[in-house]
């Protein structure tokens, strides 16, 4: 397919573009099949260009775009980066996928913070040289290339000094450099994330250790990293305990009690459980910490309650089946609680007439008419005054 602008404006069409080219600020021209570039001229204040997945050589034919920020050209058949010195304010570009064994003409691009350049035939330094013009450089991805000599670390890496996220896996240097992982990070004192994770302060810190001294140089100072963790811990517990004394300061003095950092509360249970201790729990001592009784009512049909288990021919205590009576109470017991086997308790189970409160194991409730028989099989009963 060719570059035409009959094409173009079609493609504008196509993605809801404007058919004028000067309005438009991006243009999708990927997966198209296009052989080379033409008739951009117009496309004057462009800041993304799509490429991606056409059968592109090179990028000659890319016409000065001044205000152009990202060129997606991932997917062709690059040979050659030339045509990028018509892009001076280029900042993200993804050439991965291609067939390039040199970056060079990268330098004609200062502001590059973002390269992508993956799958392609890159192996020796020269090829990779271009990168030291490129100072912005953020991120860097040259996975999945032919890069063996170890030297790239010291001749190029290490010079990107705005360096941030790396991508180095799928080359044979990974393995051929001993604790990769450490010389990287303690070569680029900026980088926040290598190949799949990201680099902490503490990894960092035990990097630069083990540069400078070594196996031992990096215990010490895993030793000095656990120490310190220890003392923000200490020093966050001690601020804690010092914020829960200045509010229970301030509540003391809202309710006029004497001048202290303890918490009031814990004072009034503590002088309550002395008071119980010398006065006894049933002792009429006018002491203003006696909780009230229950009714003795209460007590002997719970009692009665508790020790009733159903035989053969028996029925249930009336106090049961009558829902407690006047009482203004409510409890939640399993009706027949027994230790015998459930094929024993079905059979024993008496039926007694009445009106009950059932609940499911959702704890919805409905007032059913019956007998102990339906209301038991329906589950936990609600014993509730009438």
């Amino acid at each position: 397919m060719e570059m035409t602008k009959s094409a173009l404006r079609d493609l504008c069409t196509q993605h809801k573009l404007y058919r004028t080219p000067h309005l438009n600020d991006k243009l999708y021209l990927h997966f198209k099949g296009f052989t080379h570039i033409a008739n951009l001229e117009e496309y004057i204040n462009l800041k993304a260009l799509f490429l991606e997945s056409n059968a592109l050589q090179s990028l000659d034919g890319l016409p000065r775009l001044e205000q152009l920020k990202c060129l997606y050209a991932q997917q062709n058949c690059l040979r050659s980066l030339s045509g990028l010195q018509q892009l001076p304010s280029l900042d993200t570009l993804n050439i991965s996928s291609n067939g390039l064994d040199s970056l060079e003409h990268l330098q004609d691009c200062p502001l590059l913070s973002t390269l992508t350049a993956e799958h392609n035939h890159l192996s020796t330094l020269q090829g990779l040289a271009p990168l030291l013009q490129c100072t912005n450089l953020h991120t860097l991805d040259l996975q999945q290339n032919n890069i063996e000599d170890p030297a790239v670390v010291d001749a190029i890496i290490a010079h990107l000094p705005q360096l941030r996220c790396l991508y180095l896996k799928g080359n044979p240097v990974v393995s051929s450099i001993k604790s990769y992982r450490k010389v990287i990070i303690s070569r680029c004192p900026n980088l926040t994330y290598l190949d799949d994770r990201p680099v902490q302060e503490e990894e960092r810190r035990c990097c630069e250790a083990w540069a400078v001294g070594g196996m031992d140089a990096e215990r010490d100072e895993r030793v000095r990293i656990k120490e310190e963790a220890a003392a923000r811990g200490r020093r966050n517990f001690e601020w804690m305990q010092q914020l829960m004394r200045e509010g229970f300061r301030k509540r003391r003095a809202m309710l006029g009690l004497p001048d202290g950092d303890t918490d009031p509360f814990m004072d009034t249970l503590a002088q309550y459980e002395t008071s119980r201790d010398q006065h006894g729990s049933g002792s009429d001592s006018g002491s203003e910490f006696e909780f009230p009784q229950e009714p003795p009512e209460l007590l002997a049909a719970r009692q009665q309650l508790a020790a009733y288990t159903a035989r053969p021919d028996e029925e249930e205590p009336a106090v049961a089946a009558a829902g407690f009576g006047a009482f203004s109470y409510a409890y939640v017991l399993p009706f027949w609680q027994n230790t015998r086997p459930m094929a024993a308790r079905e059979a024993d189970r008496p039926e007694v007439a009445g009106t009950y409160k059932l609940y499911n194991t959702n704890k919805k409730s409905k007032t059913v008419s019956g007998t102990t028989s339906k209301r038991v099989k329906a589950g936990t009963i609600r014993i509730k005054a009438k």
